[in-house]
């Protein structure tokens, strides 16, 4: 046995041996690694003795080290196992965040390596008071205090646990158990209780910020040290309070109002009135709500809104030996009244707890399948709520446009007074129904309903999908008429469009093939001249020969590619661009950037544009050996201004080779540029590339296109 247990600490230990260089050895240094905001990823090494071991609803246990006590979670034992109180363990783990959407972000300290190398004694609980546990001079420390309990309520959002809110000299502090099958704690309010715990500073559940409490494993760690009343309503009257800070009323503990329903609303709220005329707002823990005119007796928490004590959580109870009061007669109210004071625009709380009557025209009943009973009842320029919860046949008649005359008892809704805010607001003012005849319905809606608008609205589609229909037919006679008319023109633009491109290929190959071959014709005259007396010269007007048909070539080549491409029936500017010059420029980053729509270019304009184009990109790539080449353009008041740039070689403007040295690239792009009246300006130097601007007039070609 002995064997076995030093083989399984010798096993446990291995993956610390391998775990050196930063490794957290000490609870100070991780606990700053904890809580939100903390380090993951930090790796850790503890001797330490469990003070309070995991439980069989959680993986959480708090263990004492040298130099302080630390919360840590099992991962390697539960849960199959519990680490139990007194044992002596060498944990092993790193910092790890919590990534659900509520405490995303939540440091905790896993273990996923645990060896239990002996047991001791469990360290007993230190006896403190709610003070000093809040202070923070017993975290994560088993603990006993003692205190009243004040409320008791399960966790609406975290079910795993329920709440009991201990007080004592003024200080109050949470416990938290887990739900489990034992007869209902709320029974214990108001009695004398001892719970033994272990506090943990940090946030307990799915609540990122709520506050510290103490965790208790079952009811079996809360001793009753007295029983609580067995009268519940055998409590203070809310008259003997004279304080209104909620954190203060809270301490007071349960507090008692008798009087008269005067108004239910929304199932677990409703309002009394004591015999001295206060109105008191109470909301119920979970119990039906009594009726309206029922003299009552409730219990509860007393809060307060500082225009009154009011109880939450409350429990009622009726009085027998008081009859029943009939509600109070309602006085008729202009809804000016409630929702001005002294000319101002604001709510007037002295309406609250009012019997009041108000006339005025439906905008809104519930609809069908819902519960919430409000009506909003427009009383001239003020929209008024009206809570029919409590008596959700009182709305029966009632349709949205009628006239209603409507009474009940008027309730301003107040929120509870926090110290962080200098007064509380009020958030609506509604007016609720007491009994079935306090909805009076005045009038029907008037003749012109949504329903016969809409048999109306239906008409009128009707007519107008007949009279769509007939358009539809008159329609297709007008396309088979049109269609024929269409294929006459056609014929003719057709015609037409072959002349035109006729008489344009003509003038390109006139213009620069035809005089390019004679030029050629005439330097070869001149060089047979120069070929007996001076051979230089006879060479230099063969090399312009050569260049000049080199030229003829070029150009002959552009105007062949002009009748395949199909560029010019681009929608996209850019794309007829990009498909003129990709042939260019296969290994050159090119970058187009030419805003410009393509309707707005007559087709002689837009082939102008493509054969400069065309010609200074091949300029840029074959003489300047660029690899970048970038294109821009735009069109504004009738004038086209583009602009081709590259990276390449660059030259001087002034000594660049021209016409008299076989380069016809530039002047015949002159040439095109002054048919349109326009411009070209040159921007380069030798070594820093080159830019070439252009400007054409085109705004008489706009409208040139068949």
């Amino acid at each position: 046995m002995h064997f076995v247990r030093l083989t399984f600490i010798i096993l446990a230990l291995a993956p610390a041996a391998a775990w050196c260089g930063n490794v957290v050895t000490n609870a100070t240094d991780l606990i700053s690694c904890l809580g939100f905001g903390g380090s993951a990823g930090v790796e850790f090494s503890l001797d330490a003795t469990v003070v309070w071991g995991t439980g069989h609803r959680s993986k959480d246990f708090v263990a004492k080290a040298a130099d302080g006590y630390i919360q840590l979670v099992d991962k390697a034992f539960w849960p199959q196992s519990f680490i139990r109180d007194g044992d002596r363990i060498r944990a092993h783990g790193r910092t790890v965040a919590l990534t659900n959407n509520i405490a995303n972000g939540f440091v905790n300290a896993d273990c996923f390596d645990i060896a239990v190398v002996g047991h001791t004694v469990p360290e007993p609980p230190k006896d403190a008071t709610i003070g000093e546990v809040l202070a923070g001079k017993y975290g994560w420390q088993p603990i006993r205090v003692r205190g009243t309990v004040r409320d008791v309520f399960s966790d609406e959002i975290d079910h795993r646990y329920q709440h009991i809110i201990v007080s004592s000299d003024g200080r109050s502090i949470g416990l938290a158990v887990k739900n489990e099958k034992a007869p209902a704690i709320d029974l214990l309010i108001g009695a004398e209780v001892s719970a033994v715990g272990c506090y943990s500073p940090f946030f307990s559940g799915f609540r990122r910020l709520s506050r510290s409490e103490m965790d208790i494993r079952s009811m079996n760690h809360l001793e009753i040290l007295s029983p609580p009343p067995k009268d519940p309503f055998s409590v203070p009257s809310i008259a003997s309070i004279q304080v209104c800070d909620n954190e203060q009323l809270v301490n007071l503990g349960r507090h008692s109002a008798k009087g008269a329903v005067i108004a239910v609303w929304q199932k677990l709220d409703f309002a009394i009135k004591m015999k001295d005329g206060d109105i008191v707002n109470v909301s119920l823990a979970d119990m039906p709500p009594p009726a309206c005119g029922d003299a009552v007796e409730v219990a509860g928490l007393p809060d307060t809104d500082l225009y009154r004590v009011n109880l939450r959580r409350a429990i009622w109870r009726k009085m027998p030996e008081t009859a029943r009061r009939e509600p109070e007669k309602p006085a008729p109210t202009d809804a000016a009244e409630i929702f001005t004071r002294d000319g101002h625009s604001e709510i007037n709380p002295k309406f609250h707890g009012k019997a009041i009557s108000l006339r005025g025209t439906v905008t809104g009943i519930p609809s069908a399948g819902t519960n919430d009973g409000i009506v909003r009842l427009q009383c001239g320029d003020f929209t008024m709520t009206i809570d029919c919860s409590a008596m959700p046949d009182a709305i029966n008649g009632l349709e949205v446009g009628g006239k209603a005359e409507i009474s009940g008892t008027c309730i301003v809704k107040t929120d509870s007074y926090h110290p962080n805010e200098p007064l509380p607001r009020i958030r609506e003012v509604v007016l609720v129904v007491r009994t079935p005849s306090d909805v009076k319905v005045l009038a029907p809606p008037p003749w012109w309903t949504p329903g016969r608008l809409a048999i109306l609205v239906a008409a009128l589609v009707a007519a107008l999908a007949a009279i769509l229909l007939w358009n539809v037919l008159l329609r297709r006679l007008a396309d088979k008429r049109g269609r024929e008319l269409m294929r006459s023109r056609l014929s003719q633009e057709e015609s037409k469009l072959k002349v035109q491109e006729r008489t344009r290929i003509a003038v390109e190959l006139h213009d620069t093939i035809a005089q390019n071959l004679t030029g050629v014709s005439l330097e070869l005259d001149s060089a047979e001249q120069l070929s007996r007396k001076d051979l230089d010269g006879m060479l230099s007007h063969l090399g312009m020969a050569t260049r000049t048909l080199q030229s003829c070539r070029n150009e002959l080549r552009n105007c062949l590619w002009d009748l395949r491409s199909r560029a010019l029936e681009e929608a996209d500017l850019n794309e007829a661009i990009r498909r003129t010059i990709a042939p260019l420029v296969s290994d050159v980053n090119l970058s187009i950037r030419f805003n410009v729509p393509r309707r707005e270019l007559a087709d002689d304009t837009a082939h102008v544009l493509m054969r400069i184009l065309r010609e200074l990109v091949q300029n840029a790539v074959r003489h300047g050996g660029a690899s970048s080449v970038k294109i821009a353009g735009s069109l504004e008041g009738g004038v086209l201004q583009f602009s081709v740039g590259d990276d390449g070689c660059g030259f001087d403007p002034e000594t660049c080779p021209g016409v008299l040295q076989g380069h016809f690239g530039l002047q015949g792009i002159r040439e095109r540029v002054n048919k349109f009246n326009g411009e070209m300006r040159i921007e380069s130097s030798p070594g820093k590339g080159a830019k070439i601007v252009v400007k054409l007039f085109v705004s008489s070609q706009k409208h040139n296109n068949p």
